[in-house]
């Protein structure tokens, strides 16, 4: 079965030709024509991943990205913007976005990115699916939990409200605590080596783990910085 994208755009002719790329790369498409429409199908559609313009009236890109989160933890989002403003792309980061393109883009890099995020996400599910076994599999790292069956995430007895990407990262170093793993490492493990972006935004995400999973997020006791390096968890 085709997987589904929902494509958000208020621009009609980007909306068709998104669209349009996506389609011929096999996925089915839902389109909404604005933030109002697509608010709508966030609450009654299921999709796969999702594309969205930041600047559109009524729920703005952002608004939309959280809203998604709020259902769903793991389905990829990608946030298109005709700005180039860094402190748009973390806040989209720390939103729960995936990805960001600037416009105007080329369509085949999009086409790039979407196959990208959606191979990710699937690998890492089957990877979670294949640790479990039949009879589960639960990493403990002192007072945090990761139940890679579930992908629940407890710290502190807390269950924690994880997106897919800091889930990711967070298996990712717990599968191999003390290791340390240098940003770039991070960065194509969990993005994947055709990622387009830079590695800045695993400090990001590192980040937002840690302001979930440490008691204090300014003194972190799971996440470690090796500074010069990378990241390594114990």
């Amino acid at each position: 079965m085709a997987q589904t994208i929902l494509v958000v755009d208020d621009d009609a002719s980007i909306r068709d030709a998104v669209s349009f790329y996506m389609r011929r790369e096999g996925y089915d498409v839902l389109q909404a024509k604005d933030g109002q429409a697509a608010m709508e199908a966030i609450a009654t559609e299921n999709f796969d991943l999702a594309i969205l313009d930041i600047m559109m009236e009524g729920y703005n890109g952002f608004e939309l990205c959280s809203a998604i989160r709020d259902r769903n933890q793991t389905v990829p989002i990608i946030l298109l913007s005709a700005k180039r403003d860094l402190i748009d792309k973390s806040l989209g980061f720390k939103l729960g976005a995936d990805d960001y393109i600037t416009k105007p883009f080329e369509p085949a890099e999009l086409v790039m990115r979407v196959n990208s995020c959606l191979r990710r996400s699937q690998a890492f599910a089957e990877k979670s699916e294949g640790a479990n076994g039949d009879g589960g599999s639960t990493i403990i790292l002192g007072d945090l939990s990761i139940d890679t069956q579930t992908r629940q995430v407890t710290a502190r007895g807390e269950r924690l409200e994880l997106t897919a990407k800091e889930y990711n990262i967070l298996l990712l170093l717990a599968e191999r605590p003390n290791i340390v793993f240098t940003r770039q490492q991070i960065l194509d493990a969990v993005w994947g080596y055709d990622y387009y972006g830079s590695n800045g935004v695993v400090a990001v995400f590192i980040r937002k783990l840690r302001e979930k999973i440490e008691g204090d997020p300014s003194k972190p006791v799971h996440i470690i910085t090796e500074w010069g390096v990378g990241y390594r968890i114990v």
